[in-house]
């Protein structure tokens, strides 16, 4: 290590980033070479030793996974007992390139800090005196990780990662409160990192989390030539959107976006398979609610309103969800969704709403697991509900199911809804088309497509509520014109002619 003879060891091995700039590397012309960290990954090494869980969503090549290796090869090298440290994925193969980054480090050491290994194989590296492991796994591995507990994990290129769930369950299982990063590039929108994205986002997961957009790395950029036409509203020199030109010539403006996001929206902008682009979207006012919605709007007296309503059974998966709409507008005025209320619970919530949207009309599907219950409890209440020309309540079927979110769809394209909360967003971003051109929400993610079907119910059901003539009064007016009246008409029999 450069500068021991300068330097007290026990600075730098109680010093992460001392101690892992000193380490040594292959570079991309297979030299090796000392590990210069760049200031994103000295971030993630300071990040990492304040002992928190930690999220990466980054740009390729910016030397996450190294740095990632670096902190927990530190973390190894230093730790007074036999403690676990195990780089895991999906496959074997992407584990043990990242222990052989480690056992470069190790090999790399001065004489001075060499300590002998008990067990050094293709899949682990323990200590003589400590008894401490670094370890490659993956999750296809005979019994997983359950015959020990890792102090800290690593997975990499987690947004590439099949079968994500079983990944992180084994992970977790595996920690027992040990410290987990997760690092990778975007790969599409509701992929296993963005998940997490999410997840951290509403808050339900507690993450460190680390965005490095591709501007913050020194190395993308380069020197234009002198005709090249720079846009000065742009947040970037001159060389990096000569290098950005050069990229997208190359990948093609959908993939550089992915590969060189400048925010996680950039990451994630579009998706294969969409049922909705995110172009499409990009005018809607993105409200940032709770997960359980709020009111978007004001209570308009002169308006009247619609509420659609899908229904979940209130054991924390499926949310219940209810979207009420105006029928002056065709706004989106009030959201409110929960996947702890029982379809009792959940019918008095909706009742309670339409009471305070001005006795709004109700409509859920009748043939869902949960809507006869809805349905029953509103009708006991006296809460107005949808019916066909027919008298008869909604069915959702392979019939209508495609045209009312077809309408939604046209209702979105013709921007006649203009504000949304960011759930919602999520959902309809979620929603994708089969190979027969039927949307459909997959069941991989935190989005089931609930607010959505709500949605798109309370279009159907605006459609059956019409707008009053006569502008609203207020009581107080109305009983002061009556009395008004009364008292006109008391003078006039008071006259003589």
């Amino acid at each position: 290590m450069d500068g021991l003879a300068r330097m007290n060891i026990k600075d730098v091995l109680s010093d992460p980033v001392l101690f892992c700039s000193r380490l040594t590397i292959v570079d991309k012309r297979g030299r090796p070479v000392k590990l210069r960290l760049r200031s994103e990954q000295i971030q993630i090494i300071e990040a990492m030793a304040a002992g928190d869980d930690t999220l990466i969503c980054k740009a390729r090549q910016i030397g996450s996974t190294t740095a990632v290796a670096a902190y927990f090869f530190w973390r190894w090298f230093t730790a007074p007992d036999a403690q676990t440290y195990v780089s895991l994925s999906h496959k074997l193969a992407s584990s043990k390139h990242i222990l052989d980054i480690q056992r470069r480090f190790y090999n790399s050491l001065p004489r001075a800090l060499h300590r002998p290994l008990s067990v050094d194989n293709t899949t682990t590296m323990t200590l003589a005196d400590t008894g401490a492991t670094l370890m490659a796994h993956s999750a296809e591995g005979k019994g997983g990780l359950r015959s020990f507990t890792a102090t800290g994990l690593h997975i990499s290129e987690y947004a590439f990662t099949p079968n994500a769930d079983e990944l992180k369950a084994t992970a977790i299982a595996a920690l027992n409160g040990g410290q987990l990063c997760i690092e990778s590039t975007a790969n599409h929108w509701g992929d296993p990192l963005h998940r997490e994205i999410e997840l951290w986002d509403a808050a339900m997961v507690d993450w460190n989390f680390l965005f490095f957009p591709w501007t913050d790395h020194v190395e993308y950029t380069e020197d234009p030539p002198d005709d090249f036409e720079h846009d000065p509203d742009r947040d970037m020199t001159r060389g990096q959107q000569f290098w950005m030109t050069k990229m997208m010539g190359k990948l093609g403006e959908v993939k550089f976006r992915r590969e060189y996001p400048l925010s996680v929206d950039d990451a994630y902008a579009q998706t294969d398979g969409a049922w909705i682009e995110a172009a499409l979207l990009k005018d809607i006012q993105v409200v940032k609610l709770e997960t359980e919605g709020g009111q978007l709007a004001k209570l308009d007296h002169n308006d009247r309103y619609a509420i659609g309503v899908d229904c979940g059974a209130g054991t924390g998966g499926d949310y219940s969800a209810l979207v009420v709409v105006s029928a002056m507008s065709g706004h989106v005025v009030d959201i409110r969704r929960s996947n702890r209320h029982t379809p009792t619970e959940w019918a008095e919530v909706v009742a309670d709403a339409s009471r305070r949207w001005k006795d709004a009309k109700v409509l859920t599907e009748s043939n869902g697991t949960w809507g006869g219950v809805i349905i029953t409890e509103l009708k006991h209440v006296g809460v107005s509900l949808w019916k066909d020309a027919e008298g008869k309540d909604w069915i959702t079927n392979a019939s209508s199911k495609p045209k009312m979110l077809e309408h939604l769809k046209d209702t979105l394209l013709r921007c006649s809804i203009p504000v949304l909360d960011s759930w919602t967003i999520g959902e309809l971003r979620a929603f994708k088309v089969d190979d027969r051109g039927n949307p459909f929400c997959p069941r991989n993610g935190i989005h089931h497509g609930d607010t959505v079907i709500a949605l798109a119910l309370a279009l159907q059901c605006i459609q059956k509520v019409s707008v009053p003539n006569r502008p609203y009064l207020p009581e107080w007016i109305i009983h002061k014109r009556i009395n008004a009246a009364r008292g006109r008409g008391a003078m006039k029999e008071m006259r003589r002619y």
